[in-house]
């Protein structure tokens, strides 16, 4: 009868380790993330550096057992470099399939600040995301829902100057247009806690971002981009031509080269874009600012200036015509 119980309590203790394993197996198996999570493995990183991660990210309940599992299923030595998504209510063989593949689901794009249209579009399609004609040709009509922006009919491109300058995780499998969307409403929201200032001074979100582009293409550093900000409005109030070479060159290449040098024949080309041309504002931006410059617009320093050249470290201001002729002779050879 001893014996029996014996066995009896053998059995049972059997039956709860393998339920206890199964329980662990099971558990541990699963992936606990609540939304995607976007994970870059670089060239380098260890097992144990990426399974740190998962488990920060609480992706992976534990370190341990990943690594265990990793090692025995031997997927440890076959991890490759790439940018993965994570789907929710996955398990570690779909992980661990994913990372060994190398083949990433997102790029990473930075868009500097500064950059046209132009540059942006040949940028995501270097990057295999869209083409360029469908950025280029894309109507704002389609992503500003709420009505913000008031396009100028003379602009070259509809979404010149709102596409916020950022770095972006943009997976592959997203359309022309939602790529298009995740930058224009990172833009929106960006420029939202400035729309009262922007009322207060009476100005357009379109000639906002102007001034703030021509600030950003004009602008040698931060430390001067509100006194830039303050010539283009005592210029604006003076119905006086900005003539600001930027505008110049936009106007010539649709953003689409870059000139190093203009020549007499340059400031005569017919364009609303051109600045020598016409008084006031072009019929839009010419380039993405980022948030310093459009602070800058909101807030332009109070001085008398309506001129500057470009010195060996940053610009010289003047007030007269006079000045700023010397000042030209002296820094321009």
């Amino acid at each position: 009868m001893k014996r029996h119980y014996k066995f009896i309590g053998v059995f049972f203790l059997f039956v709860f380790l393998f339920l206890g394993f199964t329980y662990y197996y099971k558990v541990n198996m699963r992936l606990y993330n609540k939304s995607e999570v976007y994970f870059i493995v670089k060239q380098g990183d260890s097992i144990n550096k990426i399974a740190e991660y998962l488990l920060n990210k609480k992706v992976i309940r534990s370190k341990n057992f990943f690594l265990y599992y990793a090692k025995i299923k031997g997927f440890d030595r076959n991890i490759m470099v790439g940018n993965y998504i994570i789907s929710t209510n996955k398990d570690l063989d779909f992980l661990f399939k994913k990372l060994t593949s190398g083949k990433s689901d997102f790029a990473i794009v930075t868009i500097p600040e500064g950059y046209n249209l132009y540059q942006i579009a040949k940028k995501l399609e270097e990057k295999g995301l869209l083409k360029k004609e469908d950025l280029l040709n894309a109507k704002i009509s389609d992503f500003d829902k709420e009505g913000l922006i008031q396009l100028d009919k003379n602009a070259y491109y509809e979404l010149e100057g709102y596409l916020y300058p950022d770095t972006y995780y943009i997976p592959y499998n997203l359309t022309s247009k939602e790529i298009i969307n995740i930058m224009f409403e990172r833009f929106i929201n960006k420029y939202k806690p400035f729309i009262k200032r922007q009322k207060e001074l009476n100005l357009s979100l379109r000639e906002v971002i102007t001034i703030a582009s021509l600030i950003e293409k004009e602008s040698y550093n931060d430390e001067e981009r509100r006194r830039i900000s303050g010539v283009i409005y005592n210029r604006l109030q003076r119905n006086m031509p900005l003539q600001i070479d930027a505008t110049v060159i936009y106007a010539i290449t649709k953003g689409e080269k870059h000139i190093n040098r203009l020549y007499y024949k340059d400031y005569k080309f017919e364009s609303p874009y051109n600045t020598y041309k016409i008084i006031g504002l072009p019929p839009g931006p010419i380039a993405s600012p980022g948030i310093k410059s459009i602070e800058a617009a909101l807030n332009p320093e109070k001085h008398q200036y309506l001129y500057y050249v470009l010195s060996g470290n940053g610009h010289v201001f003047s007030k007269t015509y006079e000045e700023h002729i010397k000042n030209v002779h002296k820094y321009i050879q």
